[in-house]
């Protein structure tokens, strides 16, 4: 930044004008001898000397300067000010009457010109010596003396031996005063020549060094000026001093607070003191030629000259030796570095690679082996581009412009290599542009091998996602798409959501196991995917409930989709040795523009749970008003669950007797709940329900356990006489589940009932659900369970029924029992039965008129209030130990 002010640059005009005046007045005077009056030439050096002044002390007062530059400036005006005055004094000693001038030094003169000198090098002095080590300050010292020496014998020869040659007392003191000025002068003039100074402008010192320069080249000019009077080197040496003085001043303000350093070069100034030597023993072999006189003085010089020249090639020798010891060791150290760092580098896990810009390798690191199965050697010379992933080209272009944009540049980012096997590897590269520096010129990139991070990673991400089982969208992922979906969704486009849940998926898991389960929710997680468009989305929502999403479908298309999926999941499947189907219900919702997603999902759940209750599978769409009967089935589960918790069901029995004498022959089990409100309901108060939630599968699990309990406890108290059967009531819901006969079987494990003293009756409407219930029912008949055919007469029945169903017993339906009328149902079922080889039992019997038509007909066993009401367990114990104390006659 320029700060040069109109002033600087007013004084600086002014000052080159009066220093070429000056140099010009001197140069005719000196040619032409004395013109005129020359104390006006006179006056020229005082007033250069006084704008010197003025520069200095603007350069001192500048804020923006060092503190110890401005201190130096503040000296070197004040010495200037007293080196003016002596100007000043001596011309006063000089002039004449008629204003021509006689140079004359007078004892005032001199102690001022002795002062100013002082002032002039004691700045000079306090410069610092910038000598980096012992031997180097030694070897600048003795530079200094050589130039000191040497100029100063040209001084005395030349200038200062004139001086004390026939002097009277008063100039053989000027005389000696200025001799000492001038040696004081000279050795300060060469410190600052071989030193340099961390706090002036570099600009600035060495303006500073060729304005004291002057002093010793005009002084030089004065064997000349014998017998001119009328001139002074000194009226020279000011106004050219002053001017070179006052551009240092101004460089140095114009440097401001960010001076540049000035650093003396090595060995700068050693060919100019082998020269001075050289020049005093010229002078000395010119004098003893010329028989000049002052040869004394000049042959002492020459010696030391010589002497301290050898002292100062001794230093330097030394100075030298210890250069190279320390280079020696340096050089050790540095290949001790290197060593170092190759072995880290060859055995560092990351890939160190140098390449132009262009990604042309220069050098790449022994772990590229490790990394991508590939050899450093062949390397060098191909492009890395030529290795990166397609994907990743542009990229690593952006990156790469990047960091070769700047010198310094870094930049971290990943890309895919190829390895040798042809797979990629992703790296995490740092790069870092070193072009600029000479022993790399290129970009240095260190790579570190992240694969399995990222794709552990992006493994973690996707389990976050996704289904780990299934591989499907999990519940997270799928209401993001829901709501994704019903954000974009127009008023003209079409998007349903379905819920899926699979029919008693429980019992695969609780009868073959869970690793069975898994694998059944897999196969059905594939038919599903394969059943639906790739757009669509299928999830797994948890367990065995399942959600699919489609976009731009609704109405019968997704009835068909839905209609498919239910087929390819009843197509059996093997898995385990172990033959499954499954069967699914759906609940469908279809979407509007602004709908909630979340109110969305719930109503397909509602509507899933209608589809459920209806114990078939298929489907269900929404319906307004379901919220109100979903809210119910839900307060029902409720109920029933905590109900079975607290083990508020129990179980009464009603006994099956013989005709006609009635004998307890057996009993059926039938179930109550002591409600802690209600108390003891039927089974019309609270089945119906059951059956509408499902939670009929884990009350009939909890009857069929606890009625085979008692069995065997009766067997176990009673003997003989405890009833040979129990039957229990089963429903569709139950036969429809896979695993009811291994239920069964672990009910008859644990009580340690015969298979044989069971019977489970089902309905004529259940026995004709084939499929899974024929498979259950077989395999009961197999283990030794008998079979009933419950109110028989009320539904379908067909002699094919009873031909393909394995029952054993067939009871007739209360309203075939015979009353007033006629009794030819009664014995036509009977006879329908023994023709089949089944038991027949009567049911409903209330009247003793009944019991006996009913023992006509040729009826072996009844059932009915006629004989016992259903009765709890003690009663039943009662009945058989002691008849006469029950309250109705068995």
């Amino acid at each position: 930044m320029d700060r040069t002010t109109e002033w600087d640059r007013r004084l600086l005009v002014i000052s080159g004008s009066l220093a070429a005046a000056a140099t010009a007045w001197f140069a005719l005077t000196f040619v032409l001898g004395a013109v005129g009056p020359t104390l006006i030439g006179w006056l020229l050096a005082p007033a250069c000397t006084a704008v010197a002044i003025v520069a200095a002390r603007r350069t001192a007062g500048d804020v923006l300067v060092p503190a110890p530059a401005r201190r130096f400036w503040r000296q070197m005006s004040v010495a200037f000010g007293v080196l003016t005055l002596s100007l000043v004094s001596q011309i006063a000693d000089s002039v004449n009457r008629d204003l021509s001038m006689t140079m004359r030094v007078g004892m005032v003169t001199s102690l001022l010109h002795a002062v100013a000198t002082v002032l002039v090098v004691w700045p000079m002095f306090r410069l610092p010596w910038g000598a980096p080590s012992r031997g180097r300050l030694i070897a600048t010292v003795l530079d200094v003396a050589i130039l000191v020496a040497g100029s100063g014998i040209f001084f005395w020869h030349f200038a200062a031996q004139s001086l004390f040659e026939n002097a009277n007392r008063a100039s053989l003191g000027s005389g000696l005063v200025l001799t000492a000025s001038g040696v004081v002068a000279l050795t300060a003039i060469a410190k600052m020549a071989v030193t340099a100074a961390a706090s002036l402008d570099g600009r600035s010192l060495r303006m500073l060094r060729a304005a004291f320069a002057v002093g010793p080249a005009g002084v030089a000019l004065s064997p000349a000026l014998v017998g001119k009077p009328y001139l002074d080197a000194s009226l020279l040496i000011m106004p050219v001093g002053s001017f070179l003085l006052l551009l240092a001043a101004r460089l140095q303000s114009e440097a401001g607070a960010n001076p540049r350093a000035a650093t003396p070069g090595k060995r700068r100034w050693s060919p100019l003191a082998y020269g001075m030597a050289a020049a005093t023993n010229a002078l000395l072999i010119s004098i003893l030629v010329q028989g000049a006189p002052g040869v004394l003085p000049v042959a002492v010089a020459a010696v030391v000259l010589t002497a301290l020249v050898i002292a100062r090639q001794v230093a330097s020798m030394r100075e030298n030796e210890q250069l190279v010891d320390r280079l020696d060791a340096h050089m050790l150290e540095l290949r001790q570095k290197e060593q170092r760092f190759r072995l880290l580098v060859q055995n560092s896990s990351d890939v160190v690679t140098i390449t132009e810009v262009s990604g042309l390798i220069t050098y790449i690191s022994p772990a590229v082996l490790r990394v991508l199965g590939s050899a450093p050697e062949p390397m060098i010379g191909t492009n890395i581009l030529e290795r990166v992933h397609p994907d990743d080209r542009a990229a690593i272009g952006r990156q790469v412009r990047k960091v070769a944009a700047e010198p310094g540049t870094t930049s971290t980012y990943q890309v895919r290599l190829e390895h040798a096997d042809g797979s990629y590897r992703t790296l995490e590269i740092t790069s870092a542009n070193l072009l600029d520096e000479p022993g790399v010129r290129g970009i240095v990139s260190n790579s570190r091998d992240v694969t399995e991070t990222v794709e552990a990673h992006e493994r973690l991400s996707y389990e976050a996602s996704h289904d780990v089982l299934t591989g499907l969208a999990n519940r997270a992922l799928f209401g993001d798409r829901v709501e994704a979906a019903v954000g974009r969704l127009r008023p003209q486009q079409r998007l349903s959501i379905v819920l899926v849940d699979l029919d008693d998926f429980k019992t695969v898991n609780d009868t073959l196991g869970h690793a069975v389960g898994d694998d059944l929710l897999i196969t059905v997680s594939e038919r599903m995917r394969s059943a639906v468009r790739p757009t669509d989305t299928v999830a797994r929502l948890g367990g065995d409930e399942f959600a699919i999403l489609f976009e731009g479908l609704g109405g019968p298309d997704v009835d068909q989709v839905l209609e498919r999926i239910a087929d390819t999941l009843a197509m059996p499947v093997e898995i385990d040795g172990h033959l499954l189907a499954v069967r699914a219900s759906f609940g469908v919702v279809d979407c509007r523009s602004g709908d909630d997603p979340g109110n969305l999902l719930r109503k397909a759940d509602i509507a899933m749970y209608e589809a459920k209750e209806r114990g078939e599978g298929g489907y269900q769409r929404y319906r307004p008003g379901s919220e109100a009967r979903g809210a119910e089935r839900h307060r029902i589960t409720a109920a029933l669950t905590a109900a079975l918790e607290r083990q508020e069901f129990l179980l009464h029995y009603q006994p099956v007797v013989t005709l006609p004498e009635g004998r307890l022959t057996g009993v059926e089990a039938l179930v109550r709940w002591v409600h802690p409100k209600r108390g003891l309901l039927g089974p019309a108060e609270f089945i119906p329900g059951a059956e509408l939630t499902g939670m009929i599968v884990p009350l009939g699990d909890w009857v069929v356990h606890e009625a085979c309990r008692q069995a065997a406890a009766w067997i176990q108290e009673l003997g003989d006489r405890a009833p040979g059967t129990m039957s229990v009531n089963v429903s569709a819901r139950q036969l429809q589940n896979p695993g009811f006969a291994e239920q069964v079987a672990r009910a008859l494990r644990e009580s340690g009932l015969d298979a044989g003293r069971l019977t489970i009756e089902i309905t004529e409407s259940t026995a004709l659900g084939g499929g899974a219930t024929h498979d259950v029912l077989r395999a009961l008949r197999a283990m030794g369970v008998r079979l009933a055919l419950d109110d028989f007469g009320t539904g379908a029945s067909t002699l094919s029924l009873l031909a393909n169903c394995p029952v054993d017993q067939i009871k007739l339906d209360r309203s075939f029992t015979p009353g007033p009328g006629p009794a030819a149902i009664a014995g036509a079922v009977l006879q329908l039965a023994r023709a089949m080889g089944l038991e027949a039992v009567a049911e409903g019997v209330e009247t003793p008129e009944q019991a006996e038509q009913l023992g006509d007909l040729g009826y072996e066993r009844a059932q009915g209030f006629h004989f016992a009401r259903p009765m709890t367990a003690e009663l039943v114990t009662v009945a058989i130990t002691e008849p006469a104390d029950l309250p109705v006659p068995l």
